[in-house]
């Protein structure tokens, strides 16, 4: 699997990195958000920036360059997540592309979140624009109905790195435990198919497994909450990062017992 470096992270490997959104309505909010947040357990952040209410691009673009004053190297991914991606607000394919390009030009976020739903052309274009600038393409699909067949859920990702994503993500929803697995085990078949690193989750309570299950599966970064969860079934980082804490643990033991063995 090839690894992404963003600013000093590196993701791909190594532990598995959490990454926690800021979901506030104002610039204020988002600042004060980001604070909490770098004072917890926390590798980078998502900006959410659907959740931006009344904002204009002017505003958006100078939240951003007060998010990253007080960021320091803790990468920042940009995200607008539309609604029929589970997100708070629509918008264009012509404004999806300029928002995340004004972004880009400014340098004001490490990596973007691209959503696969996109036209064609879009994700076409923007990717070549955002690669053109040196920012990372984590592309994303989300499926809020069901867990689609472990076919599905790999050819999914397989897609994403074909059209050139750095990371590759993919959250569905489970009925019940067998698609909480089900979704686990896709996860180490993709790992085999693809080289980009993959990120996956299954989303709900049902589907907390699946949030710290990335020692096992492959799964290089999972999501956590400081101040509101960004989509169902978050763990708050410090609770998430004990458990991570536990999870890579007793890997480390089960490879030194395998090697006495």
């Amino acid at each position: 699997m090839s690894t992404v470096l963003l600013k000093n992270l590196m993701i791909g490997s190594g532990r598995q990195k959490i990454c926690a959104p800021i979901t506030a309505k104002t610039a204020e909010q988002a600042v004060n958000a980001a604070k909490r947040i770098l004072a917890g357990p926390v590798d980078f952040i998502e900006w959410r920036i659907d959740y931006m209410r009344n904002s204009s691009w002017t505003a958006i673009l100078d939240t951003a360059d007060q998010l990253n004053a007080v960021m320091g190297q803790t990468p920042l991914l940009a995200t607008f997540r539309s609604v029929n991606e589970g997100g708070e607000q629509s918008i264009s394919e012509a404004d999806y592309f300029h928002l995340y390009e004004a972004l880009a030009m400014q340098k004001l976020a490490d990596a973007f979140d691209l959503e696969l739903s996109r036209s064609d052309d879009t994700r076409t274009r923007l990717v070549k624009r955002l690669h053109e600038m040196g920012r990372t393409v984590v592309f994303s699909a989300h499926d809020f109905s069901c867990t689609p067949p472990e076919s599905k859920i790999i050819s999914i990702l397989k897609k994403m790195e074909a059209e050139h994503a750095d990371i590759a993500k993919i959250a569905v929803m489970p009925s019940s435990p067998a698609d909480v697995l089900h979704l686990m085990h896709a996860t180490l078949k993709a790992n085999q198919a693809v080289t980009v690193p993959i990120v996956t989750m299954s989303m709900g309570s049902l589907g907390k497994l699946s949030r710290i299950s990335g020692a096992i599966t492959g799964s290089a970064v999972t999501f956590g909450s400081v101040d509101h969860a960004s989509a169902p079934g978050q763990i708050e980082v410090n609770v998430l990062k004990q458990i991570l804490n536990e999870v890579d643990a007793n890997e480390v033991d089960r490879d030194q017992s395998i090697r006495r063995f």
